[in-house]
């Protein structure tokens, strides 16, 4: 029953300021978070976010949806319980079709290069070329 517990243990040195540490899975989330909800709202992201899971539900039950009206970080806890509860194996498969679905739905709504950049962005490359790409 000890690996139970420990699937459901936020991984050390996880923690963002925002909230609770997370599992490694999340992170890619929480860097696209950090990144889009300036410019989009916490509720712009979540019903980005909404539009993948029920796009990406269809293969993967068990996936949740987030509530609008609360933030972020909410939806970041959740999202590890959910992948928590599906198991290893599916949590990966699961979490790379929500990435995946939500960066195709992202790039529609504001192109593919902007997508781009906020994606290396995020994922932690510099914002020194962004800046440059800019002028």
């Amino acid at each position: 029953m000890t690996n139970r517990n420990d699937a459901t243990m936020p991984k050390a040195g996880a923690e963002t300021g925002a909230g609770p540490a997370h599992d490694a899975r999340v992170q890619p989330w929480l860097r696209l978070g950090a990144q889009l909800t300036p410019l989009i709202g916490d509720s712009g992201f979540c019903a980005l976010f909404g539009r993948a899971v029920r796009l990406a539900s269809a293969r993967f039950g068990g996936l949740e949806g987030c509530d609008p009206s609360k933030p972020t970080a909410h939806l970041f806890a959740s999202l590890t319980r959910t992948l928590n509860e599906l198991g290893p194996e599916q949590a990966a498969l699961a979490n790379a079709e929500l990435l995946e679905t939500f960066t195709t739905l992202l790039g529609t709504l504001i192109g593919e290069a902007l997508t781009k950049q906020l994606l290396h962005d995020a994922m932690g490359g510099d914002g020194q070329k962004h800046e440059q790409e800019q002028k």
